[in-house]
């Protein structure tokens, strides 16, 4: 997404810059004197002087005297084992580390008994003065610079023990719990850019998803993959039927027969579940999918074979959808592909000191073209935007279709991540770019069109279980944890494990959490499933009026 992180292999420092100033650090080389390359560099960062940032370099380690030896820096230090660690502690009381950073091939690191003593001794607290009088200077120093290395990040080094930050959690550094999963990168390579001013994912749908089960497995997990087969924290029900009971109990479905389209339809699952909802409410289902990936389309006619589901290929804001007065539209954690649009203070005129500047805010909508004339045509608000800011057009694009697509009387169900009041964020940690929801702005953009809509927390529309416990991850942690469990003959399959879900399936293979399988963490479904945060996804609920009758 056009960010650039250095990590320090000795400390574990990592700081996020711009293409050009890693261009301006690596200018410094092995032995490059401050005041030359700041003469090179005078002009090229605008109001802000080269100078400035050498400092901050420094700081961090990353310029330092010719021929100074880094590692007599670190036995003040404090090591800290990182999070989403995965290690197995074998027959022998050994420990193994695994990693499968970003898309790079999975590694076993096993430590020796020497080091596994380090390894264990070591709680956060201690500095590395004191282990090395334990276990001597070059065993410890070898092993930090082994387990610090971006190859493994499986301990940071830290100036204050961990038991400082225990009631000044915001005063820790954000670097002692984050890792770095992204793609190699050298100074001065071209760099993959950010999201242009309008973007869009038609081309990476279309043409760059091969593999649909790695795209959810891996790729971008949704919610309702995670709850794809019958779960206990949906009291035994999957994510779509249990869509369908939360639909029933805010609506009259009544008994069929039901015509839906579905927008995007990930693997098919949500189709399959959804039509076998409706079909055991007792009348006759026709259930179609607009789908814009050829391999998504394949996986979803394999995955609903048998039922009455149809797989249309198309662009859901172009192509004609395959039919019209549907019961029931589904659009289920797609609007943030959909196209959007930065736009900043300037373009509108807003942000002065005299406020909006109207004329400039009309010009600059114009300037806008189809983005600027939604804004105006449903008079969304946007005086309070940051700067700059991304508007969810293609969501609003696509709620106006659904009015058309609905029959009088239907119902429409859009789902996202989101929140009402907070403009859209971009996922940075995806292969492509995606948004979150502004829902404040879809809704007003719904009932401008004409419907009627109420706005949910996803959790609340399929009675999730709060208060269950469920397994913690990133999608790296998950890799290197799929790694290890498969050096034990244990199949981690991509779904939502609660506490007693995961503890079942490596209890088979004699492995228990936290003892000789860590570091697993569980935290509330609530809170994080995976690497998902289930309250963070929404939706919104359409219903389109019955026309009124006139004397």
């Amino acid at each position: 997404m056009g960010e650039v992180y250095v990590y320090h292999d000795l400390f574990g420092y990592i700081l996020q810059m711009s293409p050009d100033l890693l261009e301006f650090l690596s200018a410094f080389g092995t032995g490059a004197r401050v005041e030359d390359v700041c003469k090179e560099y005078a002009n090229a960062f605008g109001e802000n002087t080269p100078e400035s940032f050498v400092g901050t370099f420094i700081q961090f380690g990353c310029l330092i005297t010719p021929g100074y030896d880094q590692l007599k820096d670190i036995w003040d230090m404090i090591p800290v084992k990182s999070r989403w660690n995965v290690w197995v502690r074998g027959d022998d009381g050994n420990v193994t580390l695994y990693t499968a950073w970003g898309d790079r091939a999975g590694q076993a690191h096993a430590l020796s008994a020497e080091e596994t003593k380090i390894w264990d001794a070591i709680n956060g607290e201690m500095g590395l003065e004191t282990l090395a009088e334990w276990f001597g200077k070059d065993a410890v120093g070898a092993l930090v610079k082994r387990l610090v290395h971006h190859d493994v990040q499986a301990l940071k080094l830290s100036a204050l023990a961990m038991s400082y930050y225990k009631s000044r959690q915001h005063m820790r550094p954000p670097y002692i719990t984050s890792t770095m999963p992204y793609a190699p990168y050298e100074a001065g390579a071209p760099i993959p850019p950010g999201p242009d001013a309008l973007f869009s994912t038609d081309g990476y749908y279309e043409h760059e998803v091969e593999d649909a089960d790695a795209q959810f497995d891996h790729e971008e997990t949704t919610l309702s993959h995670l709850l794809r087969r019958p779960h206990v924290a949906l009291h035994g029900k999957t994510y779509g039927a249990a869509l369908i009971e939360g639909l029933g109990k805010r609506f009259e479905l009544g008994t069929g027969p039901f015509k839906v389209l579905e927008i995007g339809g990930g693997l098919g699952w949500v189709a399959k579940a959804v039509t076998e909802a409706l079909q055991a409410l007792g009348g006759p289902v026709t259930y179609h999918i607009l789908e814009l990936s050829p391999a998504l389309a394949r996986a979803q006619r394999e995955n609903t074979k048998g039922l009455p589901v149809t797989v249309f290929e198309g662009d859901a804001l172009k192509a004609d959808f395959p039919g019209d007065d549907y019961d029931l539209v589904i659009s289920n954690e797609m609007v943030g592909d959909l196209t959007a649009v930065k736009v900043t203070h300037e373009q509108l005129g807003m942000g002065g000191e005299q406020g909006i500047d109207d004329a400039k805010f009309d010009a600059g909508l114009e300037a806008m073209g189809e983005a600027g004339a939604l804004v105006k045509k449903h008079n969304v608000p946007i005086g309070d935007a940051p700067d700059p800011f991304f508007l969810n057009v293609g969501a609003w694009r696509l709620v106006e279709r659904i009015w058309d697509a609905l029959r009088p009387g239907g119902l429409a169900i859009v789902t996202e991540f989101g929140e009402v009041g907070r403009y859209p964020i971009l996922s940075s940690q995806l292969d492509h770019p995606e948004l979150s929801t502004h829902f404040g702005h879809l809704t007003i953009v719904a009932m401008s069109v004409g419907f009627k809509p109420k706005f949910e927390y996803i959790i609340d529309m399929v009675s999730l279980d709060r208060d269950k416990k469920g397994l913690a991850t990133t999608r790296s942690y998950f890799r290197a944890l799929t790694q290890a469990l498969a050096d034990k003959g244990v199949t981690l399959e991509k779904i939502g494990y609660t506490e007693e879900m995961f503890s079942e399936l490596i209890g088979a293979a004699g492995l228990v959490a936290n003892e000789n399988l860590g570091s697993i963490e569980f935290d509330r479904i609530e809170d994080r499933l995976m690497g998902l945060v289930p309250h963070e996804f929404k939706a919104l609920l359409l219903a389109k009026p019955l026309p009124t009758l006139e004397a």
